[in-house]
């Protein structure tokens, strides 16, 4: 059975960066913390791909519905 946890803060910030994205389906995480990204992808939020030797990330439609959730949780506070 999948055990269910909350996520981190770094992996919440990950995840409404990514949400945050304006025109753009990828963000390069070469420079970022790519373990977070990591952790993310590992869960089916982000699809993580490799392209000329920079590692860039993306939301899947499932990591899109909980960003949308945690930055909508972040306005209301």
């Amino acid at each position: 059975m999948a055990q269910l946890r909350a996520f981190t803060r770094p992996e919440e910030r990950a995840l409404v960066k990514l949400h945050a994205l304006l025109g753009q389906t990828q963000l390069d995480i070469t420079r970022d913390r790519p373990s977070i990204y990591t952790r993310l992808a590992d869960n089916g939020l982000a699809a993580i791909t490799t392209v000329r030797r920079q590692k860039r990330a993306r939301l899947t439609a499932t990591g899109r519905y909980f960003a949308e959730l945690i930055a909508a949780r972040e306005t209301r506070s």
